[in-house]
C-alpha cells in the first residue's frame, strides 16, 4: 500500500511531518497549505489547527489565524495554550476586551500561566461589561475632569496662568463637593501608554494648594507632589470609565499628538460624552498674535472638536459666539450647543484667611508704602504691554518721574514680546518706573491687587479678562480697553478706554492716578454694585451643565459625501475647516501614528477607517497609499457596517523605496458607514540605529474618497490628484 490516501491525496501522518518541517524553516506559507492538507484528513486535530494559526500569523494573515485558534479551541475546549493564542490574535487585532477574556480563560484552565497572567493585568481595565452601553436610569454621571495638560505644565511651572487657574480651582471644588447626582474624579492622557490614568483626589487638591502658596519650582514639597502626579500615570492602571461618563476639558489639548485619536477610542468602547471649555477663539481670530504652530495646530484642534463634541462651555458670551460661528462653518448640519460659564471668581474669598498680607521684598516688585499700579498678564503682543510702555513714557515725560506710581507687571515674557521687552530694555526712564516680575503666588498677588492704586489691562483680544475680575474682588477699580469679552468682565464698574487709542489711555491714566476723589468714586461703585462668585459656584455650573446635557441623546456622527476627496494629513493654515477634522475623525481605533504633512502611518496589526454615511449601496473606494521600503503581507478591504467583511486583498507594493499607489475597491454600503481594514502583519521596521529601536510601520494613507461606480468625473479628479502635481484647492 503506497502513501496515499483513496482520493489520492497526500497520507495525513506525511503532510503532518512535511508541515513540521517547513514551519521549522520559517517557510510560513507552505507550512500553511500542508497543515491544511493534514487537517483535511484528520479534522480533529487541534495541535495542528494551532500550528496552522501560528503559520498564518506570521504570514500576516491574523485574522485567518484567529479563525483556526477557534476552530483549535472548539475541538479542545479545556486547551489552555488555545485559549491564549486566541487572546494574542485579538490583541494584534485591538480588540481588548475579547483578548482579555480569552487570557481570563487561559488563566482559569492554567492559573500558573505566567503569559496569560502578564496579558490578562495588561488589559484588566477591560474586565467590566462597559462597552458601548449608555448611562442606566438612575445611575450616577461620571464626570472626568480631563488634566493632561497640567500635568505637563506644573513639570516647570509652579504658578499658574489664567488657564491653569481656572483649571485647578474648578476641577478641585468638583472633587471636594460635587451636586447631587454626579461622580467626580480627574484623569490625564499618558502619551508613554497611550491610555488614560486617575490621579487620586488628594494627590490633586495636594497639587492644588501648592500651587496657590508658593513660587517655587525646585521647594521640596511641589517636587515631591509633581513626582507622585509622574509615577501614578507611569505605573499606575488605565482608568475604567463608567458607561456614558462625560470627559471635560477643562485645559488646552490641541498641541497633544493624536488627543482625539484616544477621545473616540474612549467614546466608542464606553460611550463617553466629550465636552470642552472654549476660553477663546484667538489663533483663528487673531492669528497675527500667535506662533504659527499655535495657529495651525488649534485649527485642527477646533475643526476636530467641533465635528467630534457632545457640546461645549466658554467663559463668555464673546468666546461662546466665536465658537458657534466658526463650529458652522465646519458642521453646518449641526448647531454646537455651548453653554456659557462665566469667570466671574472672587479671588479674595476664595483665598480667605491664606492671602498674604504683603509680598516677599523684591527688587521687581514693590517696596512697602509705594503707590503702584498692577497689571496680570503673560508679556505678548496680544496684550499690548508695548502701548503701556508708551503710555508710562508719556505719563514720565509730562510729569516728571517722581510724580508718576510704578507700574507693576505680573507675567513672564511670552509670544512675540520682543517690542515691548526692548523698548523697556533701551529706557532707563521705563526700567525705574515699569517693574516685571514672575514666579509671585496667589497669596502674595492678592496682597498686591489689593493696595495697588487701580489695575490697567489692555489687549486686543481676550475670552474673558480673570485680571479685571480679581481687581475688582479687592475693590480695586480696573482701567480696561473696550473690547471683546473685557467688557463683559468689567462690567459697568470698569473705566474703559478706546482700543489703541494711546492718547485716551493715557488721559484716563491722569484721572486716576492724580485725581483721588474721583478714584474713591469708582472704588465706592466697585463695593456697592460688584457682585461676584465663588469657584465653588461656578465648579457648580459646570457640574449642573454638563450634567444636563448628558441626558440627552447624542449628536448623530458627521457624515461623509460621495465624491469628495477627503485628505488624510496634516494640511496646516490657521483656519478651521471640515477637511480638517474628517481627516482626523476617519481614523478609528488606535492602530494609527498621528498624521504628518504627506499622511499618516498605520501601525502593525490592524488599522481601520471608519466613513460614516447617509447613502447606500453600490460605492467604489478610492484609497490613496503608500507602502514603506520592503513591506510584505499588506493586505486589504471594505464593507459596509451592516454587512459581513469579505476576503483581505492582497497588496503587492514596490519592494524599493517608499511606493504611492491607490488602491481601487468595490463595495456595497450598509449600516450608515463604510469600514476600510489594513493588516500591515507584523509591520516594516524603520529609523533603526544603535541606540533606537526605531518603530514598525505599516500601510501608509494619503487620502480618501467614495464615489458611485459610474460617477466617471469622481474618479478621475481623484486618480489625476494622485498621479499629478494639480495646481489649486486639493
Amino acid at each position: 500500500m503506497d502513501d496515499r490516501g483513496q482520493d489520492g491525496g497526500m497520507m495525513a501522518g506525511e503532510a503532518l511531518r512535511q508541515a513540521d518541517s517547513l514551519r521549522d524553516q520559517r517557510m510560513w506559507d507552505a507550512a500553511a497549505l500542508a497543515y491544511r492538507a493534514h487537517l483535511l484528513q484528520r479534522p480533529d486535530d487541534w495541535r495542528a489547527r494551532i500550528q496552522l494559526g501560528h503559520c498564518l500569523k506570521e504570514s500576516g494573515d491574523v485574522a485567518a489565524a484567529l479563525l483556526a485558534y477557534r476552530e483549535a479551541v472548539t475541538a479542545a475546549p479545556n486547551n489552555a495554550d488555545a485559549h491564549l493564542q486566541i487572546g494574542h490574535a485579538l490583541k494584534m487585532l485591538g480588540e481588548g476586551e475579547g483578548a482579555w477574556r480569552a487570557y481570563a480563560r487561559a488563566l482559569e484552565l492554567d492559573p500558573d500561566s505566567g503569559e496569560a497572567a502578564r496579558n490578562a493585568q495588561g488589559l484588566a481595565h477591560l474586565a467590566g461589561p462597559l462597552s458601548r452601553k449608555p448611562r442606566a436610569p438612575g445611575q450616577l454621571v461620571q464626570m472626568v475632569f480631563d488634566s493632561s495638560d497640567l500635568v505637563a505644565y506644573v513639570a516647570h511651572n509652579r504658578t499658574p496662568t489664567g488657564i491653569q487657574r481656572v483649571q485647578l480651582n474648578v476641577t478641585a471644588r468638583a472633587l471636594l463637593d460635587p451636586i447631587e447626582g454626579v461622580a467626580t474624579t480627574t484623569v490625564a492622557f499618558d502619551e508613554g501608554s497611550g491610555f488614560w490614568r486617575e490621579i487620586g483626589r488628594d494627590l490633586f487638591l495636594r497639587l492644588w494648594r501648592l500651587s496657590r502658596t508658593g513660587g517655587e519650582v525646585d521647594a521640596p514639597a511641589w517636587q515631591e507632589v509633581v513626582a507622585e502626579v509622574r509615577e501614578t500615570l507611569r505605573d499606575g492602571p488605565d482608568f475604567v470609565f463608567a458607561p456614558g461618563a462625560s470627559l471635560v476639558n477643562l485645559g488646552t489639548s490641541w498641541w497633544i499628538r493624536d488627543y482625539f485619536l484616544r477621545v473616540r477610542h474612549v467614546m466608542r468602547q464606553y460611550g463617553v460624552r466629550y465636552v470642552p471649555l472654549v476660553y477663546d477663539c484667538i489663533p483663528l481670530m487673531v492669528p497675527e498674535h500667535c506662533q504659527a504652530l499655535l495657529a495651525d495646530e488649534f485649527s485642527q484642534w477646533f475643526s476636530s472638536m467641533a465635528a467630534l463634541s457632545d457640546s461645549a462651555l466658554a467663559i463668555s458670551e464673546w468666546s461662546a459666539g466665536d465658537a458657534r460661528r466658526i463650529a458652522a462653518t465646519v458642521v453646518p448640519e449641526r448647531a454646537l450647543p455651548v453653554s456659557v460659564v462665566r469667570l466671574d471668581a472672587d479671588l479674595r474669598q476664595e483665598l480667605g484667611a491664606a492671602a498674604a498680607d504683603g509680598w516677599p521684598a523684591r527688587a521687581d516688585l514693590p517696596e512697602p508704602q509705594e503707590e503702584f499700579i498692577l497689571c496680570v498678564g503673560t508679556i505678548e503682543s496680544r496684550k499690548n504691554h508695548l502701548m503701556l510702555f508708551h503710555a508710562w513714557l508719556a505719563l514720565i515725560r509730562k510729569h516728571g518721574a517722581e510724580r508718576v506710581p510704578r507700574l507693576v507687571c505680573i507675567g513672564k515674557a511670552g509670544w512675540l514680546a520682543d517690542a515691548a521687552m526692548t523698548l523697556w530694555r533701551n529706557s532707563e526712564a521705563l526700567q525705574e518706573r515699569v517693574s516685571i516680575a514672575h514666579g509671585v503666588p496667589d497669596v502674595a498677588l492678592a496682597a498686591l491687587y489689593a493696595q495697588a492704586l487701580f489695575t490697567v489691562t489692555n489687549s486686543f483680544y481676550e475670552g474673558w479678562g480673570l485680571p479685571v475680575t480679581e481687581s475688582l474682588s479687592f475693590g480695586r477699580v480696573p482701567l480696561v480697553a473696550r473690547n471683546t469679552s473685557l467688557t463683559e468682565a468689567g462690567g459697568d464698574a470698569a473705566v474703559y478706554f478706546e482700543s489703541e487709542n494711546l492718547p485716551d489711555l493715557v488721559a484716563k491714566l491722569e484721572t486716576l492716578i492724580f485725581d483721588a476723589e474721583e478714584r474713591g468714586r469708582r472704588e465706592a461703585f466697585v463695593r456697592e454694585t460688584v457682585k461676584l462668585r465663588s469657584w465653588g459656584d461656578i465648579a457648580d455650573q459646570v457640574m449642573r451643565e454638563v450634567a444636563a446635557r448628558s441626558a440627552t441623546p447624542a449628536e448623530p456622527p458627521v457624515l461623509f459625501s460621495p465624491a469628495v476627496i477627503y485628505p488624510l494629513r496634516l494640511m496646516g493654515g490657521g483656519e478651521a475647516d471640515r477637511r480638517k477634522a474628517l481627516a482626523d475623525l476617519m481614523r478609528d481605533g488606535l492602530a494609527w501614528y498621528p498624521m504628518e504633512g504627506w499622511g499618516c502611518w498605520t501601525r502593525a496589526g490592524l488599522a481601520r477607517l471608519r466613513l460614516p454615511m447617509a447613502e447606500e449601496g453600490p460605492m467604489r473606494l478610492h484609497l490613496g497609499c503608500v507602502a514603506p521600503a520592503g513591506a510584505k503581507g499588506l493586505r486589504l478591504r471594505a464593507f459596509g457596517a451592516a454587512s459581513a467583511p469579505g476576503a483581505f486583498a492582497p497588496i503587492i507594493a514596490d519592494p524599493g523605496s517608499n511606493s504611492r499607489f491607490t488602491c481601487v475597491l468595490d463595495i456595497e454600503v450598509s449600516g450608515g458607514a463604510v469600514i476600510v481594514e489594513i493588516d500591515s502583519g507584523q509591520g516594516t521596521a524603520v529609523e533603526v540605529s544603535e541606540h533606537n529601536p526605531g518603530r514598525r510601520i505599516g500601510l501608509g494613507v494619503t487620502s480618501v474618497m467614495l464615489c458611485r461606480p459610474d460617477d466617471l468625473e469622481a474618479r478621475l479628479d481623484f486618480l489625476e490628484r494622485q498621479t499629478y502635481r494639480v495646481l489649486g484647492p486639493v
